[in-house]
């Protein structure tokens, strides 16, 4: 079942917090230390640089479009993300580096309040999907609803989509973890 979708016409666009890109904010949720609980967004990346750091954040990165990008940390260690919708996770005061692979990308990102909310990040092929939110990757249906790609749609118990989807889970954190 499904309740809420959040489309394109819905998005609120704002330069990163390194002021060296736009963001496209889907969802804003809580009011945790970092100005949020939860935070769902649409990164556009058109060049090479630093990440913006996010201290007590957790974050999540998938790419959605374009050939993709290579991520470096402060310490050496390298990622490359180019399937679209693969997740990785990284904490946000961790210090990277982006690289793009060829030219221009589209990330979806997952950004939780380390004291409040741990996310739970997967690509999901057409079928069955459980969490609190779908995030489209093409246009079809989840649940009841017609999506167009980057739709994303709050889910309420389990639902069945006719596209890929990236599929955020939430739990809340423990006091005291």
């Amino acid at each position: 079942m499904t309740t809420r979708v959040i489309r394109r016409a819905d998005w609120r666009a704002m330069p990163w917090k390194n002021g060296l890109g736009v963001t496209h904010e889907l969802l804003r949720e809580g009011d945790g230390a970092p100005g949020f609980a939860l935070r769902l967004s649409i990164a556009e990346v058109s060049a090479d640089g630093p990440f913006s750091r996010f201290d007590g954040v957790d974050r999540v990165l998938a790419l959605l479009e374009g050939d993709g990008l290579r991520l470096r940390r402060a310490d050496g260690l390298a990622v490359t993300l180019d399937r679209p919708g693969e997740p990785f996770a990284f904490a946000g005061e961790d210090g990277w580096d982006c690289a793009l692979l060829g030219g221009p990308t589209l990330d979806f990102n997952v950004m939780t309040d380390r004291a409040r909310l741990a996310a739970t990040v997967r690509r999901r092929e057409p079928g069955a999907v459980t969490g609190q939110w779908a995030l489209a990757l093409a246009a079809g249906r989840v649940g009841d609803v017609a999506v167009a790609p980057y739709d994303l749609v709050a889910l309420v118990g389990s639902a069945e989509a006719t596209v890929a989807t990236v599929v955020v889970a939430l739990a809340s954190v423990a006091a005291g973890r």
